[in-house]
Formats: structure tokens, sequence, C-alpha cells
């Protein structure tokens, strides 16, 4: 269960990503660098899967994974979803991406939403619903992105609705928006809220990542965005 949103910049973009879990999941491993086929990355890592949600490689691409909606139950998986990331890290391009993808047997994955963001391009989104995967090579109308396992058709709605608002009151989207954004609890600190409250969950972590040119800056917090002041 995530909240994803971004922003292009002149030599990159901003990427913000709040991570909602259940209490009783095993705390995630803080990020650190790894390889996948001769390529850098950085991510934590989900203490129950071993995979992550969020990856940033050293050529500036990061991958964000949520949960997608099944188009048939009941959904039997063999693999964690969140070891798809480590996987495709590596990929050259966000066309590459799309492409590999394609090539995929998803059939032991639940379904999926897969993000993806590299300097100088569109966002990707590729869906895998169970049944068929589908690419969106043009993807930054979508945004923000986000699910959840409680009601989610409505908690789509009211933080998008809480997205629309914020914009509609900055009359810009930037950085700080993106920050206020992730950090809202709208009018109350319960389920539907960007920053996620209820009482067998909570949002659980805050990722932030700039690519300006050849600088890459990937800032992780541990526990919910409200709790800290997190600067744009």
């Amino acid at each position: 269960m995530c909240t994803v949103s971004w922003l292009h910049q002149d030599t990159g973009y901003r990427l913000l990503c709040n991570r909602d879990e259940k209490k009783t999941r095993l705390p995630a491993l803080p990020p650190q660098s790894y390889w996948s086929n001769g390529v850098r990355y950085i991510a934590p890592r989900d203490g129950d899967g071993g995979g992550t949600w969020i990856a940033t490689n050293e050529r500036g691409m990061t991958l964000c994974l949520l949960n997608g909606a099944p188009r048939r139950k009941p959904f039997l998986t063999a693999r964690s979803r969140g070891l798809l990331i480590p996987d495709l890290i590596a990929s050259p391009s966000l066309s590459a991406l799309r492409e590999r993808v394609a090539s995929m047997n998803l059939a032991s994955y639940a379904p999926f939403l897969l993000a993806g963001l590299e300097p100088s391009s569109p966002a990707t989104l590729i869906e895998w619903d169970g049944l068929e995967t589908i690419a969106f090579p043009d993807a930054d109308s979508f945004m923000p992105l986000t699910s959840s396992s409680f009601d989610p058709q409505a908690v789509c709605r009211r933080r998008k609705a809480e997205f629309a608002r914020l914009r509609h009151e900055a009359g810009r989207v930037d950085a700080g928006l993106l920050h206020r954004f992730h950090s809202s609890h709208e009018h109350n600190a319960d389920a539907y809220a960007t920053c996620m409250h209820r009482p067998d969950a909570q949002t659980v972590s805050f990722t932030s990542v700039q690519v300006s040119g050849p600088n890459i800056e990937f800032r992780y917090w541990d526990g919910p965005p409200c709790t800290r002041s997190i600067a744009a």
C-alpha cells in the first residue's frame, strides 16, 4: 500500500513515496547499495519478503511498486512482488523496462502497479491485473498514484481530491506541495488520509528521491512523515 507523486524538473525529477503497511509486518531495513546485473542501485528492503517497493539506480531511474487490483479471486501467489524491482532496476531505459515486463510470465505475482521515472522522459506505468499486462508510456496524468486494501476506491478518491485541493490553493505543483500532500491528514488522521493512520496499520515510511543531472539524492524516513519536519 503506497502513495506516489512526482514532479519533472529541468534536468531530472522529484519523486515522493509513502509506504502504508500493517503493524504486524516486520520493520523494513534502511536503504543500502546493491548490485543488479552490474548496475548499482539504492533501496530499502522489506522485512518480510526481502524485496523492495522503491529503488533508484545509478543511471537516475526510479521504480516504485504499488499493490494492484485483481480481476479474479482468489489469487494465489508464489513469489513476492517486491522481488520484481531488484530484477528490473538494471533496465537501461523505461522503454527497455516496458519491453522486459512485456516478455515476462507474471502468473506467479499478485496484481501490481509499477511506476518508473527517468530524466527527460514522461513517467511509465505498468499494470498487471492477474490476467494481462498494460503499459502506459506517458503516465504523468495518473499522478498521484495510491493503493489501499481498506476501501480502495474511496481511499483513492479522497487522496486525489486532497491533491487537487492543495494544487488549487497553491496554483501550481512544486516540491513544497508534494511534501504537504504526503504529510497531509486532510480533515482526520484516518485510513483515508495520505499520511494514513488506523488501529492496525499506518504510513510506516517516507522516501524522497531527487535526480538532477548526474546528482542523485535518496532520502528515507522510518515512520510517518507527520511525525517530523520534512524540508522540500
